[in-house]
C-alpha cells in the first residue's frame, strides 16, 4: 500500500522502518528539515536500536522516502498515519493543537479529490474526546462521509523505546477502532501481511482507553513494587526476593485474575491482610499512599453500587448472592452485605438467595459477621430464585450462577436488574443496568 505516516519522531520513525520492510511504500513526513533529511540520508532521527539500518535498507530500496510537503505526501497515498506527539499540560490536559492543525490540512486536501476512499489512522494517544474532535474536523474540512469515503480509525500502539523494534513485529495484539468495520476492514488487514498477531475490531473509544488502561496498569505495577519495596527495606528484607516470588504466581498475580471490573473486594484475606501491612508501615513510618488509598476507593466502589440501586426510589429490592463470592458462604466483609445493611437502614424491603448460605451452618465469626449487619438474616434469606425476585422492583445480581437458572427465570419487564458480574443472558432485558459495561 502506498502510506503517508506524519510525524517522524519515536513512533513515526519505527513505523516507517518496519511498514517499508514489510513492503509498503512510505512517505515520511515532519514539519522539521532536519528529521527529514536525516531519513532520506538513511539515519533514523531518534536513538533506536536498528531503526537507522531499517531505514536505510528502505531508503535503498526505494520504497522510503521523507519530505515536509505535506500536501504532497496526501496525494501519494491512501492511507494517512498520525504519528504526532501529544504532550500535556499541568493539570493533564492534551495539547492536541498540532493534530488539529494536521486534520484541517488533511481535510482540506482530501475535499480536492472527492472520490477516492481515504483512511486516516491515528497512532498518537489521544483522549476520546479528541478522537471524536479529530474525526470532526476531518469530515467537516472534507466533505466526506465517514464509512463511505473517509475512514478514521484509532489504532493505538504499545511501542517501548528501546525495543521499538521487537515490540513492532511481534505484537500481542492489534487493536483497530472504527465506526465502520466493514468499510476498512480489507484495508487495515494489509497493513500487516504475515502477522500471527490476533487483530480487534472494536469502537474508537474503546480502542482510546485500551492504551490508558495499558499505562495507567503499567504505573500502577511500578508503584506497587516500589511500596512493597519501601516497607521491606525498613523491616530488612530484599524486595527484590519478595516480589520475584510474587511474579512466580501465573495463576492469580500475574493472569487476568482480579482484573475484571465488577464488585468491590471483600472476604476475611483481602481487607483484613490489607489493614495489617497498612498497620505495619504506619508503625514504620513508611509511607504508602497507593495500597493506603486502595479501602477507600474499594468503599467508594460500594456506595457508588448503593446510589445505583437507591436512584430506583424507595422499592423492593431482591439480591442474588450475599457472600463475598460465589461458591462459599463467607459472608464475612462481603461488599453486598455492606451494601444490604445500608439499605434495610434507609427502609428498603430486601429479600435474598444465595444457594451456598444457610443461617443453621453459619458459625463463629462468619455468623458473628452476618448478624451484626443484618440481625434479621433468617427472615430475609429464601428458599429459591423465583421467591426472593417476584416481589422485586430491582434485582441486584453479585453471584454468576450458571446459564440454565437464567433461562427458566422470567423477569417482569418493569424489574430492574443490576448486573455486578456481567450476564450475557439477561443484556437484552428492557431495564438491565450493567456496573461498568
Amino acid at each position: 500500500m502506498k502510506i503517508s505516516i506524519f510525524g517522524l519522531g519515536y513512533v513515526g520513525v519505527v513505523s516507517c522502518g518496519c511498514l517499508a520492510k514489510l513492503g509498503h511504500q512510505i512517505v515520511g513526513v515532519d514539519i522539521k528539515p532536519e528529521k527529514v533529511q536525516a531519513v532520506n540520508n538513511g539515519v533514523s532521527p531518534v536513538a533506536e536500536p536498528g531503526v537507522s539500518e531499517l531505514i536505510k535498507e528502505s531508503i535503498e530500496r526505494g520504497n522510503l522516502v521523507a519530505t515536509t510537503n505535506h500536501e504532497l505526501a496526501m496525494m501519494e497515498s491512501e492511507v494517512a498515519i498520525i504519528c504526532v506527539g501529544t504532550p500535556s499540560n499541568d493539570i493533564g490536559e492534551i495539547d492536541a493543537s498540532a493534530i488539529e492543525q494536521l486534520c484541517v490540512m488533511m481535510g482540506r486536501q482530501l475535499s480536492e479529490h472527492p472520490a477516492q476512499m481515504f483512511t486516516v489512522i491515528n497512532r498518537s494517544t489521544c483522549t476520546v474526546d479528541i478522537h471524536r474532535k479529530l474525526c470532526d474536523i476531518l469530515i467537516r474540512e472534507s466533505g466526506r462521509v465517514e464509512g463511505e469515503s473517509l475512514n478514521y480509525v484509532v489504532h493505538p500502539e504499545f511501542l517501548r523505546e528501546g525495543n521499538g523494534i521487537k515490540d513492532f513485529q511481534e505484537p500481542s495484539r492489534i487493536i483497530f477502532g472504527c465506526r465502520s468495520e466493514e468499510s476498512v476492514r480489507d484495508i487495515l488487514v494489509r497493513l500487516y501481511p504475515g502477522f500471527s498477531a490476533p487483530m480487534f475490531f472494536v469502537s474508537p473509544e474503546c480502542a482510546s482507553m485500551i492504551k490508558y488502561a495499558d499505562n495507567c496498569f503499567h504505573a500502577v505495577k511500578v508503584t506497587f513494587a516500589n511500596e512493597i519495596g519501601l516497607l521491606c527495606k525498613k523491616l530488612g528484607i530484599d524486595a527484590r526476593e519478595v516480589m520475584e516470588l510474587v511474579c512466580l504466581d501465573k495463576k492469580l498475580n500475574i493472569s487476568p485474575k482480579y482484573l475484571k471490573p465488577g464488585t468491590p473486594f471483600g472476604g476475611s484475606c483481602l481487607p483484613k491482610d490489607l489493614r495489617a501491612i497498612l498497620n505495619v508501615a504506619r508503625k514504620e513510618a513508611v509511607d504508602i499512599p497507593m495500597l493506603a488509598s486502595t479501602l477507600e476507593s474499594n468503599r467508594l466502589q460500594t456506595e457508588k453500587i448503593v446510589n445505583l440501586i437507591r436512584s430506583e426510589g424507595r422499592v423492593p429490592i431482591a439480591f442474588v448472592g450475599l457472600t463475598f463470592k460465589e461458591n462459599t458462604d463467607d459472608v464475612r466483609e462481603s461488599p453486598i452485605v455492606r451494601i444490604a445493611e445500608q439499605l434495610i437502614g434507609k427502609g428498603h424491603h430486601i429479600m435474598i438467595y444465595d444457594e451456598n448460605l444457610s443461617v443453621s451452618e453459619l458459625i463463629g465469626s462468619n455468623r458473628e459477621f452476618a448478624f451484626s449487619a443484618i440481625p434479621h438474616l433468617t427472615e430475609l434469606l429464601a428458599d429459591d430464585l423465583p421467591s426472593a425476585i417476584d416481589g422485586a422492583d430491582v434485582i441486584v445480581i453479585s453471584h454468576r450462577l450458571n446459564d440454565t437458572v437464567w433461562e427458566r427465570i422470567r423477569f417482569r419487564d418493569n424489574q430492574r436488574i443490576i448486573d455486578l458480574v456481567g450476564i450475557e443472558l439477561l443484556k437484552s432485558h428492557p431495564r438491565y443496568v450493567g456496573l461498568y459495561w
